[in-house]
């Protein structure tokens, strides 16, 4: 799906073209707009974001902090949040056994102020801090113990969001759901450009098609107690705080 296709339907929806017909340029610019500061909003929020990918990237020795971000020393877009990190033990190693350890964070902002010296030395890091300050779209990571050593690689398991519709005629695909949750949100916003009157039906699709991509994102992370806090044998019932 195109952008343009995207529009044209949005806007037959809020009643603004008739079948057949087709959008003026001014049209089409001023709803790609609203289309791409949808899209940014989205990435804003967990549950629209269908994908988490591993990104390894290079640690050089005696270096603490690298900047995060499109241009940046790792050079993603920059996240909204981190879901997990590891190291790479020896990147030099075979594909077969590279070794891959998971390590905390990221820490708190109280957690990592609680790191006393952070220049401390070591083989591998254990923790990372994610710095979210933007300074011309960049973030900031900062591992520690420092690495003595390049061969350690870090690992971050990134929240993906969608990315902005770079033109009109790029075709897009996107997973089961999705199409139809970006037609209805982004329906609501053009009646508001257009001064549109919408239907009940059309808020109940955007509604609905919106809640069921979320339920897809949901993920299947369990809920998590320390083990000091239940009895031997039973299990935390967080619904009524109680343990069976």
């Amino acid at each position: 799906m195109t952008a343009n296709e995207l529009i044209s339907r949005s806007l037959k929806t809020i009643g603004v073209l008739a079948s057949g017909e087709t959008a003026s340029s001014d049209n089409v610019a001023d709803s790609l707009v609203v289309l791409n500061s949808m899209v940014d909003s989205w990435a804003t929020q967990r549950l629209t974001i269908y994908a988490v990918t591993r990104n390894v990237f290079d640690l050089s020795a005696s270096t603490q902090e690298y900047t995060i971000g499109t241009g940046g020393t790792f050079n993603v877009v920059r996240p909204l949040s981190i879901q997990n990190a590891s190291i790479i033990l020896d990147k030099n190693a075979s594909s077969i056994q590279k070794i891959e350890l998971p390590i905390r964070g990221p820490v708190t902002v109280s957690q990592w102020q609680d790191v006393a010296i952070k220049g401390t030395i070591s083989t591998y890091p254990n923790l990372f801090y994610y710095d979210r300050a933007w300074s011309a779209g960049l973030a900031k990571i900062s591992v520690w113990p420092v690495p003595n050593n390049s061969d350690v690689q870090l690992v971050l398991y990134i929240p993906t969001a969608l990315i902005k519709f770079a033109d009109l005629t790029t075709d897009y695909t996107f997973p089961p759901g999705y199409e139809e949750a970006l037609r209805y949100q982004l329906a609501l916003r053009l009646s508001v450009e257009f001064g549109s009157q919408l239907d009940q039906l059309t808020y109940q699709l955007a509604s609905e098609s919106l809640a069921d991509i979320k339920r897809a994102n949901l993920g299947d992370e369990t809920l998590r107690i320390d083990p000091a806090l239940k009895t031997s044998g039973g299990r935390y019932d967080w619904r009524t705080d109680q343990v069976r």
